[in-house]
C-alpha cells in the first residue's frame, strides 16, 4: 500500500493554520429592558457557524440587540413579523 510520508507534516500545517485563524468578533449590546439602551462591548463568537447580528424589533416598545448568533437562528428570526435582522461576517460589522 502507498504510504504518505508527508501526511503528518501536511496535517500539522493545517492544524496550525486553523489555530492561527481568529474567531469572529462582534459588537454585543443587549438592553436589560425592552426599549432600553446599552453600550457596545466586544464579544468573540464561539462557534464557526455564527455571524454578527443586529436585530431590531419595530413593534411598539421598539427594541434591538447586537451579538453573535448562529446563522440559522438569524435566518429564522427574519421570518418573524415586525423584526429586521441584519447579519455580517467581518469583525465588529454589526
Amino acid at each position: 500500500p502507498h504510504i504518505c510520508h508527508q501526511c503528518p507534516l501536511i496535517l500539522n500545517m493545517y492544524l496550525c493554520l486553523c489555530l492561527l485563524s481568529e474567531a469572529l468578533q462582534c459588537n454585543r449590546c443587549v438592553p436589560i429592558t425592552a426599549g432600553g439602551r446599552c453600550t457596545n462591548q466586544v464579544e468573540t463568537c464561539q462557534r464557526p457557524d455564527e455571524v454578527c447580528a443586529y436585530v431590531i424589533f419595530t413593534v411598539p416598545r421598539y427594541s434591538y440587540f447586537k451579538r453573535c448568533m448562529r446563522e440559522a437562528d438569524a435566518f429564522a428570526l427574519k421570518a418573524v413579523p415586525n423584526t429586521n435582522v441584519y447579519t455580517c461576517s467581518k469583525d465588529r460589522c454589526n
